[in-house]
């Protein structure tokens, strides 16, 4: 089953790339199947089916998503990856409230 679809992603992609792409030195390619977002090299953000992994957060902000009932660690074949935490979006408007940690993931990613 592959993680992302663009039949049933695309609003959100475009959502998330209206904001995203605007941003210093964002690019953008397609890695693992899944739009992917990098700067200066690092990947810090992925799309998939029903939601955003960001992959450059530090302790303290994968804890802050996950005490909430919208994020998980990603789990790809079965493995935890815990370095990478999916935040689960019902709705592309909700992108807005998890702005601060794709920022973070971002900023983290420029260093």
């Amino acid at each position: 089953m592959p993680y992302y679809s663009e039949s049933e992603s695309q609003h959100l992609r475009e959502t998330f790339e209206e904001i995203l792409l605007r941003w210093p030195e964002v690019t953008k390619k397609k890695m693992f199947g899944s739009p992917t977002y990098s700067v200066r090299g690092t990947i810090f953000a992925m799309l998939v089916n029903g939601g955003i992994i960001l992959s450059q957060l530090d302790d303290e902000e994968k804890e802050a998503l996950l005490s909430g009932t919208d994020a998980e660690y990603f789990v790809a074949h079965g493995r935890v990856i815990k370095k990478w935490v999916l935040i689960r979006i019902q709705d592309s408007a909700d992108i807005e409230r998890f702005i601060p940690f794709i920022e973070a993931s971002y900023n983290r990613a420029m260093k």
